[in-house]
């Protein structure tokens, strides 16, 4: 992985020096290389090897930028996207705000698994069949689909200030959907992980949790209104996860509907919840340094219940006028469109219980495992909607008593976090396919949850 990290350093290099004079710019240069492994129906259906390289460059001529990108690394692919960065730019309107690129790279490095990045298809196969093994596959009436996904990316960045840095980042993700299809109404369980070493991502206990997650009876109507609401891990992230787009991105904050910018050094969230983004920590995914090649370092988004500052990228910086935090994206389409949010976070707290502790704490409510298809509803409310998906059950007196069926919610974040009441002991991994953005986090229970509307199934 060195040679090849010299090797886009390298190509960096060649790119900044066709520049023509007066024109600066930062340039990202990545090799990438990924397997997926898909099932359904018991068996590995869809294998996919993935192998590419890319340039991005991004230039600024009199106070205006353009970006271009390329997957050509020859000499006339890199001629090719220096002219059409600095045509783009030559067009663009002015920012007189945006600041000069930065040149205090250094990032100290963060663990990688050589084995992960060196992973053939075939090991990746029986990644996935040691999941369906797990959850089932060869039951009668079950149904058992998902995927596993490893690999690494090595991207090196430079830019005309005079950084020039470089490193390797691997990741592996897997998702398990257990299901019994004949029932009525149908019955599913879900589970799902993620870690930088394939080699500890447990997919077999990925595919045993997901079977424990599907009900063993036909689930209940349940009505719509409040509940007090036990979120298991995957639940619990998509709630992290939001919050961090809509109260810590910078665009949020420059353009006001930053869920959170009036709350900024209050304590507003229970004085036991911690919430830090973290790329340098081995509990997330680690990544050094962001796509401007400024190193990555802790930053508390929520430290003892006080809301911290949003993150940043140099426009936003910028803009803003606060420091570069380490949380840009890929300049170009669509990354650059979602601006700086943060990408590795890590939930925690002061105490943690056990699942049936939990339930105990909860009383009566509810047990979410997942949501499904969440989408924004009022960002500067921070207000979410979706469906509980893939095991949702009633809880009694702290016991279980039964499945109920699926319900929409109509939820602000801020409000179910505030009403954060208990945290889990153990806290789970989360990332998408390739670990762009990863939550580590508990299952909690939340005061206050709000479904809208209830469903046949």
């Amino acid at each position: 992985m060195p040679g090849r990290a010299a090797q886009l350093e390298a190509v960096a290099s060649r790119v900044l020096r066709r520049l023509p004079p007066g024109v600066a710019g930062d340039v990202r240069v990545r090799a990438e290389g990924w397997t997926t492994m898909r099932f359904a129906n018991g068996h590995v259906h869809q294998p996919h090897v993935e192998e590419s390289r890319s340039i991005s460059l991004r230039v600024a001529k009199e106070q205006r930028l353009g970006i271009a990108t390329t997957t050509d690394t020859t000499s006339e692919g890199i001629a090719r996207v220096v002219r059409d960065a600095v045509a783009l730019a030559s067009i663009a309107p002015v920012d007189r705000r945006v600041g000069p690129f930065p040149s205090d790279g250094r990032p100290r490095p963060v663990p990688y698994s050589r084995s992960t990045a060196a992973l053939v298809p075939e090991a990746v196969g029986r990644l996935a069949e040691r999941a369906l093994d797990a959850a089932g596959a060869g039951d009668d009436g079950y149904r058992v689909s998902g995927a596993v996904h490893a690999g690494a990316q090595t991207l090196a960045v430079a830019n005309t200030s005079g950084c020039l840095v470089s490193g390797v980042r691997t990741a592996s993700q897997a998702s398990v959907l257990v299901e019994r299809p004949a029932d009525d109404p149908p019955v599913s369980g879900w589970a799902e992980g993620s870690h930088w070493d394939a080699a500890r991502l447990d997919t077999a206990g990925i595919g045993r949790e997901a079977l424990a997650r599907m009900p063993r009876t036909a689930p209940k109507a349940a009505k719509p209104g409040a509940y007090r609401v036990l979120l298991g891990g995957a639940a619990a992230q998509e709630m992290v996860g939001f919050l961090g787009h809509l109260g810590f991105s910078g665009h949020g904050e420059e353009e006001g509907w930053s869920c959170l910018k009036s709350k900024r050094g209050t304590r507003f969230f229970p004085e036991n919840l911690t919430l830090a983004d973290d790329g340098r920590s081995p509990m997330g995914l680690p990544n050094a340094f962001d796509e401007e090649g400024t190193p990555k370092r802790r930053l508390a988004l929520i430290d003892a219940g006080v809301v911290g500052p949003a993150v940043t990228d140099l426009v936003t910086a910028g803009h803003l006028g606060t420091p570069l935090t380490g949380h840009a994206l890929p300049p170009e389409s669509p990354f650059g469109e979602w601006g700086p949010v943060p990408t590795n976070m890590v939930l925690s707290s002061k105490d943690g219980a056990s699942e049936e502790e939990l339930a105990k704490i909860l009383g009566n409510g509810l047990i979410v495992t997942r949501f499904h298809y969440v989408r924004i509803v009022h960002p500067a409310r921070g207000v979410i909607t979706g469906m509980t998906r893939d095991g949702t059950y009633r809880v009694r007196r702290g016991e279980v008593v039964e499945p109920v069926r699926n319900l929409r919610f109509t939820q602000s974040v801020l409000d179910a976090l505030r009403a954060t009441e208990a945290f889990g002991r153990t806290r789970h991994r989360f990332s998408d396919e390739r670990g762009v953005q990863s939550v580590t986090c508990p299952a909690l229970v939340t005061a206050r949850f709000h479904f809208t509307s209830a469903t046949v199934f």
